[in-house]
């Protein structure tokens, strides 16, 4: 039904729909997303759009945003709004692990491939659905990389504590570690757990001043980090090294100011990266586009919402289809 009805749409725009955090918990990076999104729009358009099938003129995008409020029921709403009544073409998923689960759900009972830029709970890949495209590496790597470059600079810092809040992306980046520790023939020294309302470590910290870790590793929402951080900051803590997922952002250094400095951060796009990408604008083009529309510089976020379009992009013409399952193979390839 969906490729029958989309058919009968041909020469018109192309349709992207995504339902994503304009407001609630995870506004500061949904609308991140957003801007990613509008400047891919932006792009495409002023290239002349995107070309399906031989023979075929080339189509313009129509980017469709619907705010699901931070709330899985809203975002599995919203998703089901966008393909049933505006009857997109092309869904893009939203930002945040439970968001995703939920729009999934539906896009793969409606028979609608997903392009997942921003959910990386291991919980989603392992789901088991078939018209999801994960495009973002998931939450168990996360702070690998920052364990092996401690382990590379100082192979002696052993003494490894986490920090983790009782959310499923924390768990499954906790269990990623935990897997490393294991592939090393060791273990973290502590696992410290917390509910995701706490606002103060400074209890939690104290203890380990009279035995500090080597390099401490903590994951949360965005405003636990944040606490965190600034607790860290408060009890003067001697670290060797101290990763915080949301360190990553500029939010981060904005609210922390000359204390962000030092902090290590998984990321999956760094404006400063210089290599040639396969498609799409570089790293450095791209952080001018959107800062010459947005007036800000972007954080990955950003980016990987614009990928999630571009990678669409790349099915569509590979397929010569908005077809889901040609879409859905031509991911596959």
């Amino acid at each position: 039904m969906i490729a029958e009805r989309r058919n009968n749409r041909e020469g018109h725009t192309i349709k992207f729909g995504i339902a994503v955090s304009l407001s609630g918990r995870y506004a500061l990076l949904g609308r991140q997303v957003r801007a990613g999104l509008e400047c891919y729009a932006e792009d495409v358009n002023a290239a002349g759009g995107i070309v399906v099938g031989s023979g075929e003129g080339s189509r313009l995008v129509e980017l469709i945003v619907r705010d699901d409020r931070s709330d899985p029921h809203q975002c599995a709403r919203m998703v089901g709004e966008l393909i049933e009544t505006e009857q997109i073409d092309l869904l893009i998923g939203p930002y945040g692990s439970g968001l995703t689960l939920a729009a999934a759900a539906v896009a793969e009972t409606a028979g609608m491939v997903m392009w997942n830029h921003s959910g990386s709970g291991d919980r989603i890949f392992d789901a088991g659905f078939s018209l999801m495209v994960g495009i973002i590496s998931p939450a168990s790597s996360y702070l690998c990389g920052v364990l092996d470059l401690v382990r590379a600079e100082d192979p002696g810092a052993r003494k490894v504590d986490l920090i983790s809040a009782e959310t499923g992306f924390a768990r499954d980046v906790a269990s990623g570690v935990a897997l490393w520790f294991e592939r090393a023939g060791h273990s973290v020294r502590d696992h410290h757990r917390y509910p995701p309302a706490q606002a103060d470590f400074r209890n939690l910290l104290r203890p380990m001043l009279d035995d500090p870790p080597d390099c401490l590793l903590g994951v949360g929402r965005v405003e636990n980090d944040l606490q965190l951080a600034r607790d860290l900051c408060a009890l003067r803590l001697p670290l060797k090294a101290c990763a915080l997922v949301v360190a990553g952002i500029d939010h981060f250094r904005q609210e922390l100011g000359a204390a962000a400095d030092g902090f290590l951060a998984p990321s999956q796009w760094e404006s400063g990266a210089s290599y040639v990408p396969d498609c799409g604008p570089s790293a450095r083009d791209f952080v001018m586009r959107f800062q010459r529309r947005h007036a800000k510089a972007p954080d990955y976020p950003a980016a990987q919402g614009y990928v999630g379009a571009l990678i669409a992009q790349q099915c569509v013409e590979g397929a010569g289809s908005l077809e889901q399952s040609a879409l859905r193979a031509a991911a596959n390839r």
